[in-house]
């Protein structure tokens, strides 16, 4: 959340804004009631503390005019010298509430909880019943890429999205194509990462009858399909390099060269790349081409993480809430505050993701339509990758063995969440599984 500080008394300035940054929200900080105008118009704070110091009609002046936006702006009033008149004149202005100082920084911190939650449950019917919406966010950083992806969404040019495992690539893409001329066509996804390099070829180009044994008729690739609409290339990274230079040639020509075919077939795609890994790495390590990263990347998009935003988990836990009360037909409706916290503090390496299913699983489990803090059951894998077990001296090989088996314990058998936890692809990991399996076999 932005909150916008009004106040004149430096030290609690910097108290404040320091204990909001460490909750996880941007604070803004003007001195004079006036001049704190052009910041709301501007930042579209989501909580103002109006430090009162004397400047009694500029105070009344802000809160009507902070009424007056669309959506009102709540206005905690703040003074060292409370009087009863004042509080009721301040309440009849518009404030939110009237405080005096000092006050414990929890108060604070629980009022913002509130905010967010009252926020969230306003908003949250226009989001879910726009399905050329689904993006749930109000941080400044992720609102902006937002706004940058429906900018570009008319054009042809490739978009290239960067963001780890369950920021909600995908999500974005889509949001592009359905704000794109191309919504009414097909929208293709495919992810690199779950073929084998052997059927990642023809997948992407098709081919002819007979170009190779079992081809016994002639089959589209991905490009074709998505003729005339768009196509996600999810993890592009995993593409071996032989099939690179292929795949250039499609973007600069438009035309696709099917296995065992003799004439290209022209196609007219938009396409969209994602990766959870730092691409620019891969391309100084000659891992991926140079000038394939440069014809992809025309339009960059970075998803940040959900702990880089974490004013957007209280509204996400909200939305996935009532997705699957509503779902499951369940009588959950809220959360405890021991339970906001808890999701609060929370660190998150999953992601979105890992909310959407944390809150789900609470949904289910609960017995009380207040979600209690035990039924917000987190992934153990956190802990397993910040305080690992004590292993006896054993070789790389047993080692690694055990630590992909304690991955895919942690994740129920769900490849692509334990490659991520291990930090390798699913390709990478699908080929380990392969090579103990034959070691099993001889």
């Amino acid at each position: 959340m932005n909150v916008l500080l009004i106040e004149s008394d430096a030290t609690d300035a910097r108290t404040f804004s320091m204990f909001l940054r460490e909750q996880g929200h941007l604070a803004f900080i003007t001195d004079s009631p006036k001049s704190a105008k052009n910041l709301v118009k501007k930042e579209s704070p989501g909580l103002v503390l109006l430090h009162v110091n004397g400047n009694e009609s500029q105070a009344v002046d802000f809160l009507q005019s902070a009424q007056d936006m669309e959506p009102a702006v709540p206005v905690i009033v703040l003074t060292r010298k409370p009087k009863l008149d004042d509080a009721i004149q301040a309440v009849k202005n518009g404030a939110y509430d009237f405080w005096t100082k000092p006050f414990p920084l929890e108060r604070l911190s629980k009022a913002i909880e509130l905010i967010e939650r009252s926020s969230a449950k306003e908003r949250e019917i226009p989001v879910k019943n726009d399905p050329d919406d689904p993006i749930i966010s109000f941080d400044p950083v992720l609102c902006s890429t937002k706004a940058l992806a429906r900018k570009v969404a008319p054009s042809n040019a490739t978009v290239f999205i960067q963001g780890e495992s369950g920021t909600g690539k995908e999500l974005f893409a889509r949001y592009i194509h359905n704000h794109s001329g191309r919504k009414d066509k097909p929208f293709v996804a495919l992810n690199c990462a779950a073929l084998p390099e052997t059927l990642l070829e023809s997948e992407l180009f098709g081919y002819e009858k007979g170009a190779f044994t079992g081809a016994i008729r002639n089959r589209e690739g991905k490009f074709e399909l998505a003729h005339t609409g768009t196509l996600l290339l999810d993890e592009v990274t995993e593409i071996p390099l032989h099939l690179q230079a292929k795949l250039l040639r499609v973007l600069q020509e438009s035309e696709v060269d099917r296995l065992g075919g003799r004439m290209p077939v022209s196609v007219d795609v938009k396409v969209i790349a994602t990766t959870n890994i730092r691409i620019e790495e891969m391309v100084r390590e000659g891992k991926f081409r140079k000038d394939l990263y440069y014809r992809l990347n025309v339009i960059p998009l970075r998803i940040p993480p959900l702990r880089e935003r974490l004013g957007d988990v209280l509204p996400l836990a909200e939305f996935f809430l009532q997705k699957y009360s509503s779902e499951n037909n369940t009588p959950v409706r809220s959360f405890a505050p021991e339970a906001l916290k808890k999701l609060r503090e929370y660190s998150w390496p999953g992601n979105v993701r890992e909310l959407q299913n944390v809150i789900h699983r609470a949904v289910l489990i609960s017995d009380l339509p207040v979600v209690k803090s035990d039924c917000i059951i987190l992934d153990s894998a956190e802990e397993m990758a910040e305080s690992p077990p004590q292993f006896s001296l054993m070789p790389l090989s047993e080692l690694e063995k055990m630590m992909i088996e304690k991955a895919l314990c942690a994740y129920e058998g769900n490849r692509t969440r334990a490659a991520e936890i291990l930090g390798i692809s699913v390709r990478t990991l699908r080929n380990k599984l392969n090579e103990y399996r034959q070691e099993i076999e001889l």
